[in-house]
């Protein structure tokens, strides 16, 4: 899949940053819980099975994690082209 969430990799370092800090680490019903994204998207968004995302669903997201550090959509989202999809376009 060309487009992937990073999700994962920025609930990880705002865990290890709550950690140095000696607070407890945010979970993904927490998440859900606080920003209003359904714990479902959330998980389908973390295990990278999600096929589409509504533009509410990542204001909703960006909105949340700016509260604790600055997120952009290029942070959260990475678009990567397959070596097979480069050499197509070469032909």
């Amino acid at each position: 899949m060309p487009v992937s969430c990073q999700l994962r990799l920025i609930l990880a370092q705002l865990n290890v940053e709550r950690a140095r800090q000696g607070e407890p680490a945010i979970s993904l019903r927490r998440m859900a819980d606080e920003s209003g994204v359904s714990l479902s998207v959330l998980v389908a968004l973390h295990t990278g099975r999600s096929q589409r995302v509504d533009y509410a669903t990542l204001d909703r997201l960006l909105t949340y994690l700016n509260r604790f550090f600055p997120v952009s959509m290029s942070d959260l989202l990475a678009w990567e082209t397959s070596e097979d999809e480069v050499r197509a376009t070469a032909v």
